[in-house]
């Protein structure tokens, strides 16, 4: 289903050819590109498809939780060098959680000039205190189309990170699920080659 409210194919393929030619200029001059978005992870059980051996019964049991502790994790990942900056929390995203992730973002990129960082329309994300940190941290904010998810890099990060961490798999405690995820990402060199598969300059249009 396509969002209410989605841009046409037309303002798509424009935006794609932007984000391309931003990251050329910003190559050129030493500037890492981010693509950002937070995501609220549950902690339960992402049902998804499992093999079985032939003959026997395509189904399979998975305890599962109370689904209403959830962890909210900021993620920008480079477009290039598909290096990720995370920051966790319990509570919500907002304008001093966001402000505090750009300085988060600043730490992984010290000595670059500007940085320039591809994000959602969240009110947040528009707020006089996020605009005001991000020019000071000299952090260019490069907003999408509104209702575009799939022109957002990191969605498919987010995809990735449930195939590897939640996907069929149970975790009794939420310390055990928080402790899969940070460990994820603490480990996510070891996906890098998967990653520089999936994460391509190439878009589906919707």
């Amino acid at each position: 289903m396509i969002p209410s409210g989605h841009p046409d194919e037309k303002t798509q393929r424009t935006f794609i050819r932007f984000m391309r030619k931003t990251i050329r200029q910003a190559l050129a001059h030493n500037s890492p590109v981010l693509f950002l978005d937070p995501v609220h992870q549950v902690h339960n059980v992402d049902n998804g498809y499992c093999w079985c051996l032939q003959g026997e019964r395509g189904t399979k049991t998975v305890l599962s939780n109370s689904g209403r502790q959830r962890l909210t994790i900021i993620g920008a990942i480079n477009a290039m060098t598909h290096q990720s900056t995370t920051l966790t929390t319990e509570g919500n995203c907002d304008g001093p959680m966001m402000a505090a992730f750009l300085a988060e973002i600043r730490r992984d990129y010290p000595k670059q000039k500007s940085v320039f960082v591809f994000l959602d329309n969240a009110r947040y994300n528009h707020s006089k205190l996020v605009q005001a940190e991000a020019k000071r941290l000299r952090i260019r904010l490069l907003f999408l189309p509104p209702y575009s998810p799939n022109l957002n890099l990191i969605e498919r990060l987010w995809k990735f990170m449930k195939k590897k961490v939640t996907a069929n798999k149970y975790y009794k405690t939420f310390r055990e699920f928080t402790n899969a995820i940070h460990d994820f990402f603490k480990d996510i060199g070891q996906y890098q080659a998967e990653l520089d598969s999936l994460m391509t300059m190439k878009f589906e249009i919707l």
